[in-house]
């Protein structure tokens, strides 16, 4: 009986020791310009690397973030996703709209505590590993891991025009006005985590999603992860 829980505590604290000393990672982050929807790309290259991984005979399983880092993080306040859903959005609250969502979330948090607490779970994510995490300034969060690959899927504007009419069923200037829109704010969500550091440091390989298919994208994805031995 001794033995036996001599080498269960010994094979416990190996296990703890691996994990504590177990390199973060590996992570793929895919960025996107609206548009372009990359929980598509990400959920076909879970899909893709776990059926490598299988045939490996691998142990882990690759998955894909998205809304998970939303329902998060309003689970740690205590409140519903779309109270804290503007921060994506990059729509800043006014002093009044502060006032009154203080009395309606149990764990009030103002904007910057909002993205600071979106940055701890989105790192959380990439270093746990396995992951491919869209969007969600996973590009900056997660570039602090040497076994990272991050992705940018871009598409020239007439097929975004296109991808956001036939989505939303509107025509073409409620399109591009949306799109606008969209792109600016992104564009100052991201600036609260990057700065002013450019866009195009935080890529390894960016993807046209007019001329590749969704195909070509995810073996193009799965081949670069190889090389870098992410998988």
């Amino acid at each position: 009986m001794d033995n036996i829980l001599l080498q269960y505590l010994s094979e416990r604290v190996r296990k703890e020791q691996d994990q504590t000393q177990r390199e973060p990672g590996p992570v793929i982050t895919i960025s996107r310009q609206y548009g372009c929807y990359g929980s598509e790309i990400a959920r076909l290259l879970s899909e893709q690397l776990n059926t490598t991984i299988k045939e490996k005979r691998g142990e882990y399983q690759w998955k894909w973030i998205a809304k998970e880092v939303l329902d998060e993080a309003a689970k740690t306040l205590e409140t519903d996703p779309s109270k804290i859903a503007h921060v994506f959005a990059a729509n800043e609250r006014s002093f009044f709209e502060d006032m009154a969502i203080a009395f309606s979330i149990k764990r009030y948090a103002r904007d910057p505590q909002i993205k600071r607490l979106i940055s701890n779970i989105v790192k959380k994510y990439a270093e746990q590993g396995h992951a491919i995490i869209v969007g969600r300034a996973g590009c900056v969060l997660a570039k602090h891991i040497k076994k990272s690959l991050h992705v940018r899927l871009i598409a020239p504007d007439q097929y975004r025009i296109n991808q956001i009419m036939k989505r939303f069923n509107l025509d073409k200037k409620a399109a591009i006005k949306r799109i606008k829109e969209r792109d600016q704010q992104r564009k100052k969500f991201m600036k609260f985590y990057k700065g002013d550091k450019p866009e195009a440091e935080m890529f390894d390989l960016i993807l046209n999603r007019d001329k590749l298919s969704n195909q070509e994208i995810v073996q193009t994805i799965e081949r670069c992860a190889e090389l870098r031995k992410l998988t």
